[in-house]
């Protein structure tokens, strides 16, 4: 009786249909699983991005470690405004030495212009001025 079961044509249908899920099954688990080559390229991918980000944090690391500090910045910042008072006060100079520098301009200015009322544009030894004659 249980060979029967077995032997008769229905079963193997029954069989058929087994064997059926049973591919589908491992069908299915294959795509759930990953396979050993693909784990590794992944590894090894992922191995890659960690080492290209160790590197880039690296030189950031380096790059913070070259700039200057907090103190150092505050002290730059005393020294820039320290130089901004010189700097003020030169300005305030330079526009004193300006309005000298007109006033000598201005001078000769008229000077140049008495000198061209005169008659005849000769030096105290009689000579002209212009070197045409000697």
């Amino acid at each position: 009786m249980f060979t029967d079961i077995f032997t008769s044509p229905g079963a193997s249908l029954l069989i058929l249909v087994i064997q059926g899920l049973f591919a589908w099954a491992l069908w299915s688990l294959r795509r759930i699983f990953v396979r050993g080559d693909d784990y590794l390229l992944h590894l090894q991918r992922e191995a890659r991005r960690e080492s290209a980000t160790a590197r880039r944090l690296s030189a950031l690391e380096e790059h913070l470690r070259q700039m200057p500090a907090g103190d150092d910045m505050a002290g730059l910042h005393g020294e820039l405004a320290a130089l901004r008072g010189e700097i003020q006060a030169l300005n305030v100079r330079i526009s004193g030495l300006d309005r000298l520098l007109e006033r000598l301009e201005h001078g000769l200015d008229r000077q140049e212009d008495r000198l061209r009322l005169l008659p005849g544009p000769h030096c105290a030894a009689g000579a002209p001025l212009n070197g045409s004659a000697r």
